[in-house]
């Protein structure tokens, strides 16, 4: 006698249940996630908006051939279609990558990285990306292949700010018709570049010292192989003898908090401690030697005034706020971006040279001389 409910016959039935079930859910699912994550096309938003091809295409490249309502009405579909461009098609269409290099070192310290994020933000705000490549020692093999990696990428221009002064024939080959611009270096009367006065910065600072009375002025600089650190202490010696003074002890920092702080210790020990006030080539070695004079009870400005470069947004809640000279990265990077596209689009360049005038900004961590 045969059972009345064998599993050949009851556990495929209730299996073949389970997997309908399965199956009405699974069939149901892509749908739903097919309308949110399929890439929508320009044909879609046009068909969701009931216009043209053409009238999606002038929106999505910022064309202002389009009537308000009509902009709104686009922008929403493409928003609720999630639609993303067709980057590759578009450089197809325009022959354009929307894409900028740029080559810098030492980008952790304050300076170099403000400027990045300023070539960044002004580019992103007139439709390109900006692609970064690092190079620790700049010589000339790893300059080239940066330029090399960059121009793989389809860049339309680069922003170099590596000195290259020695290969520059070489660049101009490899940059294979690439515009260009430096920033921070004047390489060549022929190649655009932006750069900040610094010997101006230093002057500024250094003056102000002067007039406040201070007869002996020391100075932390920066690493010797620095070309803005040959600059600022260059502006400091000069600025001094210019004023028929004999310049102050000098000490030569990394631009770190720890190395002012270090730096100033040994101006203190140095053997000539009448002098009363200190240029500080950056603000983070300007906090390093408040540190050091604060720890020795020396009181600033009372007893020594000092004066930093650079202008960090944290500099006026240093204790005491310090004097500084603001140098403008914002419109460094702002300036490169302006020249190359103006290179991009064809456009002549009004000057191959922009110079940026650094500003004294005074607070209180100088004053005048106690005599006494």
């Amino acid at each position: 006698m045969k059972p009345r409910f064998g599993p050949s016959r009851s556990r495929p039935a209730s299996r073949d249940r389970a997997v309908a079930r399965r199956r009405r859910k699974r069939d149901a699912l892509p749908k739903r996630v097919r309308a949110q994550s399929q890439n929508a096309t320009l044909d879609d938003v046009a068909a969701r908006c009931g216009v043209s091809y053409q009238t999606v295409s002038r929106v999505v490249n910022g064309s202002p051939l389009v009537a308000e309502k009509t902009r709104i009405k686009v922008l929403k579909a493409i928003a609720d279609l999630n639609y993303r461009p067709n980057l590759a098609a578009r450089r197809l269409a325009t022959r354009r990558s929307s894409l900028i290099g740029m080559i810098g070192s030492h980008m952790t310290y304050y300076g170099p990285a403000q400027v990045m994020v300023s070539i960044e933000e002004t580019a992103k705000r007139q439709g390109y990306n900006l692609i970064f490549s690092g190079v620790e020692n700049p010589d000339e093999a790893e300059l080239l292949a940066a330029i090399d990696d960059l121009c793989e990428q389809q860049v339309d221009g680069l922003v170099i700010g590596v000195r290259f002064e020695d290969w520059i024939a070489v660049v101009r080959e490899h940059c294979r018709g690439v515009p260009f611009v430096t920033v921070g270096n004047r390489i060549d009367e022929e190649i655009p570049a932006v750069v900040v006065d610094e010997f101006h910065g230093v002057r500024l600072a250094t003056r102000h010292l002067l007039q406040l009375g201070h007869q002996h002025i020391a100075c932390i600089n920066g690493p010797p192989d620095w070309p803005a650190a040959k600059e600022r202490y260059r502006a400091w010696h000069t600025t001094i003898k210019k004023a028929g003074r004999l310049p102050g002890p000098h000490v030569q920092g990394d631009w770190s908090t720890q190395s002012g702080y270090e730096a100033a210790i040994k101006l203190l020990n140095s053997g000539t401690p009448d002098f009363t006030a200190i240029v500080a080539c950056n603000d983070h070695m300007a906090l390093g030697a408040l540190r050091a004079l604060h720890a020795n009870k020396i009181r600033v400005p009372h007893q020594i005034s000092i004066v930093g470069y650079d202008d960090v947004p944290e500099s006026r809640f240093f204790e005491p706020p310090l004097t500084t000279v603001h140098h403008d990265f914002v419109a460094e990077g702002e300036y490169c971006v302006k020249t190359l596209l103006r290179m991009i689009n064809g456009e002549s360049v009004e000057s191959t040279l922009q110079v940026l005038s650094p500003e004294l900004v005074a607070r209180e961590s100088t004053g005048k001389v106690k005599r006494g």
